[in-house]
Parts: structure tokens; C-alpha cells; sequence
């Protein structure tokens, strides 16, 4: 069901103070101009810490499913620009689009044949890693976008940027996405990053302009994967290889677009979010769903279906039961409603008694468990103003009496609040300090 008007404002305030897309910690990002010129900035709308960006591999053994193993789209091919050759010579590709992949891949070949230490071997693992993906038939005509902008990017960087430290932040100028240090890896576009941003430039009036930019560029460089799109990551990482993705990144991804989609007005913001929705219908590696008693889990990581990350499961639903609100997508409430369930039930799984797991076996730290019961409170919050505006709608139509026997079977925000107040108050006790009667916000 669609929001109704009444509703709205305290809709749109809980998403604003919950999303962790405003954090109150401003990254610092280097902007590379097109003089050459690197200018630390402090932007207080990109979030810092672990809200907006992966974590790092924890080491544990995982059941790592290869990229190789996804359907190709594409022959084989022995390098990167025979694969491009191949896109163009079936017409996949537009004349302006191979010249773009054929400028980015002479600068970035141009700059490692002069650059020399640590910046030649960042930009070659860039190139080696797109190769790497041309041989195993995943250089696709709907990817070579996003190939092309890191291509460029790590080209004009690595020419004449700074040094870069493991997770620091990037951009350029005239654009708007957020990139990510990776060292042994290059530069990368950090999608989680990148719409944590688009969240908070949607909560901020005054950025209107800069929102459209972010929309426009995200909407160029989705790819098509597991029947829609989907915004892949492009490098090794904790032992997966490129093309994977992130039901947390996706998710942040299907929620800031329907949010923007409905700040403009704009359907075919909303139909890109909508194609978002594929990885969550499909099992890995291509997707990121396991269907399991209980309903379904959302993968942190598409190579990864061993490993349950318990902050990175519940941002997902959030994404889902956004765009599923904001919407009215059959399909994506359904995704929504599966997931909360299984959510629902891996809550006790989550709670040691006395602090939380990042995962099964593994405790948060006190970094983690506040982004799990910051997660877990939006839940708490968003599906308790479901509930009071259903009760509304249904008081309306059919009387009081129908409230209670519609209600039997919407889903109950009780575990989500509950769970929310234990988590708050273990890390007060942690901190030494009395928990207050309200959790702050």
C-alpha cells in the first residue's frame, strides 16, 4: 500500500534520522580538479565509519563461489579489447561508447608505461583485473560503462594524485561518486559510500543539484545482472572476484533512488530501483538470496553464501521495505515481507545476552553493534508508522472493529523494538554509563 499523505512528514522523518546517511562524523575526501590539483575536503554528507563502507575480510574459510561460474553473456575472449572489439563488431555497443573504453584504455596503458612503485601497480591491477573478467566471458555491453569510468579514473589519479592509504576516500570534480582506496587494488567506485551519499544529499533541500548529478551518474553505470541491474563492485575482495555485489550496497542503492525518485518526481528513477530488485530474487553467485526456513537471507556478499553478516542482512530489508513504501511494488514487498521474517527469526541468533554478533560466532565490536541497533531501530520505527497509518486506513474504510483482524497477519515491529532496547542498553552498561529512558537519536 502507498503512503498516504498524512503520513509523510513522519515517514520522511524517520528514513532522515535512521538511514545513517547524514552522520554526524564528516569523511574526508580528496578531490582531484582537472588541473592536477588534490584538495582535502571534510563533506559532513558522506558518511564516515562502518555504515557507508564493506567491511574488511574477517578470515574466516568461506564457501567462495567463483565469478566464472555466472552465466556468460559474452564468447570468451583472450583479453579486454577483443571482448570490446567482439560488443561492437555485433553492434552491442554504440560507436561513442567503444571510443570512450578505447581514450580510458590508451591513458591508462599511456600512464603505467610511465608511472613507476606502487602507482604503476595499482593502475596494472585494474587493467589485470578487467582482463581477468574478459577471459572469463563477464566483460558485457551494459558493464563496460562502469569498466570505462574506473579505467579513467585510475588513469587520471594515479597520474597525478596523492598516495592513498587503505579506505580513504576520493572524487573528482564534476562528479559526485564516491571512490575508495584499495590498495594492491587500485581505486573503486564504493557503491555502499556512493548512496549513503545520495541518501543524505536527499535529506538536504539545498543539494537538489547535486543529487541529480549522483542520480544521473548511477543510473549510467548500473549493469545488467540476475534478470535487472545491479551496481557491482570491480575487484578482488575477501576472496571474490569481480563482478560481485552487496545485498547491503544493493540495498542502499534501491532505497536512495526510490527516495530521490519520489524527492523529483521522477518514474524512471523508480523503474531503475525497481530492477535493482533481481539479485534479491536470485540465488547466488549472481544474486544474493538464500532461501531458508523462515523466510529469506540477503547475502552481505554475492561470493560468500557461507558467511551471514547480521548489519549488512538488516540494512538490505530496510532498502526493501523502502522501496517496496515508497513504490507500491507487488514484487518488492514480497522480498521485503520474506526477508523481515527470516529477520525476524535470526534476531535471538544475533543477541550473546549481553552484546551482539556480527556474525555467527563472531562478536561486533562496539562500532558494529551500534550500526546493528541503528538498523534494527529503523526497522523498529518504520514498521511501527506502517502499522499506525494501516490502522488509520482502516478505521476509514471499514470501522474499528476491522483494525484488529486485518492486523493479524502485518508484521510486528514488537521483535525489532525489543531487540533495539537490549542492544542499547548492553552498550551503555559497556560504556559504563546509565542507559537513557529513550534511545538517542
Amino acid at each position: 500500500m502507498r503512503r498516504t499523505p498524512v503520513l509523510c512528514v513522519a515517514s520522511a522523518l524517520v528514513t532522515l534520522a535512521l538511514s545513517g546517511a547524514a552522520s554526524a562524523d564528516a569523511s574526508t575526501i580528496y578531490v582531484l580538479d582537472e588541473s592536477g590539483t588534490v584538495t582535502a575536503r571534510e563533506n559532513p554528507l558522506i558518511p564516515a565509519g562502518p555504515s557507508s563502507q564493506l567491511p574488511k575480510y574477517p578470515g574466516r574459510a568461506l564457501t567462495v563461489a567463483s565469478a566464472a561460474a555466472m552465466p556468460a553473456q559474452t564468447a570468451s575472449s583472450r583479453n579486454l579489447d577483443s571482448a570490446v572489439s567482439r560488443l561492437a563488431s555485433r553492434g552491442a555497443i554504440s560507436a561513442t561508447t567503444r571510443a570512450d573504453y578505447n581514450a580510458a584504455m590508451g591513458s591508462a596503458r599511456k600512464a603505467a608505461g610511465k608511472l613507476t612503485g606502487q602507482r604503476r601497480k595499482e593502475l596494472r591491477a585494474v587493467i589485470a583485473n578487467f582482463n581477468r573478467m574478459a577471459k572469463g566471458g563477464l566483460v558485457t555491453a551494459s558493464r563496460l560503462p562502469a569498466l570505462t569510468e574506473t579505467l579513467r579514473r585510475n588513469a587520471q589519479w594515479w597520474t597525478d594524485g596523492s598516495s592513498l592509504s587503505y579506505g580513504q576516500r576520493v572524487g573528482f570534480s564534476g562528479s559526485e561518486l564516491v571512490w575508495q582506496a584499495y590498495p594492491g587494488q587500485g581505486l573503486q567506485i564504493q557503491w555502499l559510500g556512493t548512496f549513503g551519499y545520495m541518501n543524505a544529499l536527499w535529506t538536504a533541500e539545498s543539494k537538489s543539484s547535486e543529487l541529480r548529478t549522483l542520480a544521473r551518474e548511477v543510473s549510467e553505470l548500473a549493469a545488467a545482472r540476475a534478470g535487472g541491474v545491479a551496481w557491482e563492485y570491480l575487484f578482488k575482495f575477501g576472496g571474490g572476484r569481480p563482478p560481485w555485489v552487496s545485498g547491503m550496497a544493493q540495498g542502499t542503492a534501491i532505497q536512495a533512488l526510490a527516495r530521490t525518485s519520489d524527492r523529483f518526481k521522477d518514474r524512471s528513477l523508480m523503474t531503475l530501483a525497481k530492477r535493482g530488485l533481481g539479485i534479491f530474487r536470485t540465488s547466488p553467485p549472481s544474486g544474493v538470496r538464500l532461501k531458508l526456513a523462515h523466510g529469506s537471507h540477503y547475502l552481505g556478499y554475492s561470493y560468500a553464501p557461507g558467511q551471514r553478516i547480521y548489519n549488512q542482512f538488516y540494512q538490505a530489508l530496510r532498502g526493501l521495505h523502502d522501496l517496496a513504501d515508497l513504490s507500491g511494488d507487488k514484487n518488492a514487498r514480497r522480498l521485503w515481507l520474506e526477508g523481515q521474517s527470516r529477520g525476524r527469526y535470526e534476531l535471538a541468533f544475533s543477541n550473546t545476552g549481553s552484546w551482539s554478533y556480527y556474525q555467527p560466532g563472531s562478536l561486533s565490536t562496539v562500532g558494529y553493534h551500534e550500526l546493528l541497533r541503528d538498523f534494527l531501530r529503523g526497522l523498529c520505527d518504520v514498521m511501527t508508522v506502517d502499522r499506525q497509518r494501516e490502522a488509520i486506513a482502516l478505521r476509514e474504510k471499514k470501522g474499528p472493529a476491522a483494525v484488529l483482524s486485518d492486523f493479524k497477519n502485518w508484521p510486528d515491529p514488537g521483535p525489532y523494538c525489543v531487540m533495539t532496547k537490549r542492544f542499547t542498553d548492553y552498550l551503555y552498561k559497556r560504556l559504563g554509563t546509565k542507559a537513557p529512558t529513550a534511545a538517542p537519536r
